[in-house]
């Protein structure tokens, strides 16, 4: 399918996945492309759509007006409870180096339990794969923005056959068409869809 416009594609709010998304009690949704392709954007927009109070653990930008910031640590000690926790920009305090990290164990923790005991949606925003490869199996959602050009040598193989699919669409779209487009995978509906920006901020 070629992706020439937005009246061709739905917006993220039109999705029978995100619909999905907002009757469950918690989920976990990744968001992989590459620096400054409209990962953060989707992050909100979605957490918008959801409509539960959000918090955010953003290392390199404040989030938007009516975005709770959190650190770390914050999560740690309390992670929230039915609502929208954003980890943007996930390489930035998940390195794979990191993996000894007392907090970043915790976060491991954290995933497999936000369905039933934190009844948490969990948006997780990362440059690569390599860091969220042993949750994307288990994850409601995948939202593909456009990949790094090293995407074939820094991603796990499953990831690059994947993209191999939809890398030729984004190299025919504009920069600011792949700010705003996106490959949706997930087990209720996959395709391409428009992202919208957010109203809050």
């Amino acid at each position: 399918m070629t992706v020439s416009s937005s009246s061709d594609i739905p917006e993220l709010a039109d999705l029978p996945c995100i619909h999905d998304l907002k009757r469950k009690d918690g989920s976990v949704v990744f968001i992989l492309g590459r620096r400054e392709i409209g990962k953060s954007v989707m992050a909100y927009r979605l957490a918008e759509i959801l409509g539960r109070p959000t918090y955010a653990v953003s290392p390199e930008q404040r989030p938007p007006r009516g975005v709770v910031e959190l650190t770390l640590a914050d999560v740690v000690e309390q992670p929230p409870i039915r609502s929208t926790l954003i980890l943007d920009d996930l390489p930035v305090y998940a390195s794979q180096r990191d993996y000894g990290n007392p907090l970043v164990r915790v976060l491991e923790q954290l995933v497999p339990v936000v369905r039933h005991r934190r009844k948490l949606t969990l948006i997780c925003c990362s440059q690569s794969s390599s860091l969220t490869d042993k949750f994307l199996l288990t994850a409601d959602l995948i939202a593909c923005k456009a990949p790094s050009i090293l995407y074939e040598e820094t991603e796990r193989q499953q990831v690059v056959r994947f993209y191999k699919k939809i890398a030729p669409e984004f190299e025919r779209m504009s920069d600011s068409q792949r700010k705003r487009r996106v490959y949706i995978f997930s087990e209720a509906w996959r395709g391409w869809a428009w992202i919208a920006l957010p109203q809050r901020g």
